[in-house]
């Protein structure tokens, strides 16, 4: 039998062997259906997650707070009241989080970025603020509402009439006070004048009984305050005060105020407010600064806002007095009838990196509001700084009325920054679509400063510019007549009425050698991605432009499975 070979086995191994293939298969069909899919929805698939933690959150939040139930005065107002009073809390916390210039700065240039909804960063701002204002609303209308339950006069209670030990040993505590003479003792003895011979004979007892054990340093207790002990009797007496002594007081009032600013800060930041009353936003938003303080002596307890304060202040302290440089002299050049060019030289430590902005103030306007502008790029031989500035609301105009009838002029400028945006993401990518509305090509002016400065940062790109003003078409030539643009494509759109002889004959020789591709036509998103698509298999979209224009480019991207980045000032 040494020459005969047992095939019994076979017919198995031939089927394993099988089912393994076609499960190899399968995995590599799935795999690639899954690439396509979750690239298509890819800002989602990264959005959810998130949103649905912050959801969680928030729901956890008001829970805790919602289920308190101390005594009998404790009704659906009060229950309500302390939901949304936990839910505040978390959104204190996160709301300023989003709009930390230096923190998401550091993000944008991080690996975390492809982890983090940075591109809704703004969004995420907005979102919260409305939680924020709902959740105010309802907190302080349900806490008045709860305080005209009470058998005590109202304006008594809101004033905090009574003090503030036997409040809370009637209502708030009430479920840890052993026998109700134990408040009539405590209420005598404030009556009294609070003498320390009956403290240690009557009151210490009590409180050792009903109040040590959640206020003190060791306790474990849920509504424990540890920062108010009651073991001794100037801790007793600092929460006997009442009127505007009381504790009661303060936090009521300072909850009062809060609202009060927060309806107008809210209002403010509507983009309807927000964009035509740019400088009445960018005033009221400093009362931010204001309700921190009052927060801190509206919460009772300081834990929750010791990280986010903390954060705040190191912000706060990095832009007015580490990365801001006051006193600039600059200069303003009329580029055309609606556009600016803004040049100053660039102070000691300012760093120009591709896809970053600077905040800038004009002290001679006399708003002293702050705005972003993108960076063209640092050029090569040179020190300085530009910007492009388009004249599209009451600031920029302002400033385009600085030149009068001059064709320049020079004045004085506060700069902070720089910061990195959205668009600093693309040093990271082999393959760049920059898509790019009017003056939305800055941002973009600074890669491209990059690659013709440094050879080993060219990539693959194409550059679609679309546009009315022909004047700004001479930002584009020192790219176009540079053999290294050899590593991408411009197209450009340009709006204006005019002749295609109207283009610089520069402009066309690139045309002629397929540098660029010139339309007097508005784009065709689909027929242009189409077109890229032939050059560039995955690249990552950067848009920045008209709302109009963004929409239809991130649908397109959307179904070509691109991952698209949004830049907006």
């Amino acid at each position: 039998m040494n020459g005969l070979v047992d095939n019994s086995k076979a017919p198995g191994i031939f089927a394993i062997s099988s089912l393994i293939r076609r499960g190899v298969s399968l995995y590599r069909q799935w795999s690639r259906y899954f690439a396509r899919h979750f690239s298509r929805h890819y800002s989602t698939w990264l959005t959810l997650p998130w949103a649905a933690l912050l959801f969680s959150g928030f729901v956890y939040q008001f829970w805790l707070g919602f289920r308190y139930n101390s005594n009998e005065t404790t009704n659906l107002f009060l229950q309500l009241a302390r939901g949304c009073s936990y839910t505040l809390l978390l959104a204190l916390c996160l709301l300023w989080l989003p709009v930390m210039r230096h923190g998401l700065a550091a993000l944008w240039r991080s690996r975390w970025t492809v982890w983090l909804p940075l591109d809704h960063a703004k969004n995420i701002h907005r979102w919260l603020g409305h939680l924020l204002m709902a959740a105010a609303l309802i907190h302080g209308t349900c806490y008045l509402l709860y305080f005209n339950t009470l058998d005590a006069p109202f304006v008594k209670v809101l004033l905090g009439d009574e003090p503030d030990v036997v409040r809370s040993m009637k209502t708030t505590m009430y479920e840890f006070v052993s026998e109700d003479e134990s408040i009539d003792d405590v209420a005598q003895w404030i009556n009294n004048g609070m003498p320390r011979d009956d403290f240690h004979d009557v009151i210490q007892p009590i409180m050792k009984e009903d109040c040590s054990k959640c206020h003190s340093a060791s306790s474990t207790m849920t509504y424990a305050i540890p920062s108010l002990p009651l073991s001794y009797y100037d801790d007793v007496v600092s929460l006997s005060r009442n009127g505007i002594y009381s504790r009661q007081f303060r936090i009521n009032v300072c909850g009062i105020i809060m609202l009060l600013i927060l309806i107008p800060l809210w209002f403010t930041s509507l983009q309807y407010m927000r964009r035509r009353h740019h400088h009445m936003f960018q005033h009221i938003h400093r009362l931010g600064y204001l309700m921190v303080i009052l927060a801190l002596l509206h919460i009772p307890r300081y834990n929750w806002l010791i990280v986010p304060v903390t954060i705040l202040a190191i912000e706060y302290f990095l832009s007015h007095y580490v990365r801001i440089h006051r006193g600039q002299l600059a200069r303003l050049d009329k580029v055309s009838d609606t556009v600016l060019r803004f040049e100053m030289k660039r102070p000691d430590g300012f760093y120009i990196k591709p896809g970053h902005y600077l905040q800038l103030r004009v002290p001679v306007l006399k708003r002293y509001e702050w705005h972003d502008f993108s960076l063209t790029g640092v050029r090569e031989g040179d020190d300085l700084i530009v910007l492009k500035i388009k004249a599209q609301g009451d600031w920029t105009d302002d400033l385009f009325n600085l030149l009068g009838d001059e064709e320049n002029t020079n004045f004085v400028v506060d700069i902070r920054g720089p910061f990195a945006s959205p668009a600093a993401r693309p040093t990271k990518e082999d393959q760049w679509l920059m898509i790019a509305g009017g003056i939305g090509v800055t941002p973009f002016l600074g890669f491209m400063h990059t690659m013709l400065f440094n050879s080993s940062q060219v990539r693959q790109f194409h550059l679609v510019w679309v546009l009315r003003d022909s004047s700004l078409l001479s930002w584009l030539e020192p790219f176009l007549t540079s053999p290294l643009i050899g590593g991408g494509k411009v197209h450009i759109y340009l709006t204006q009425d005019g002749e295609a002889s109207d283009f610089p004959g520069w402009l066309q020789q690139s045309a002629h050698s397929d540098v660029a591709v010139i339309s007097r036509e508005r784009p065709d998103w689909e027929g242009l991605f189409d077109s890229v698509s032939k050059d560039l298999s995955q690249p990552h979209c950067f848009v920045c432009g008209p709302d109009g224009m963004t929409r239809a480019v991130a649908t397109q991207c959307k179904e070509k499975g691109w991952a698209v980045s949004v830049e907006r000032f």
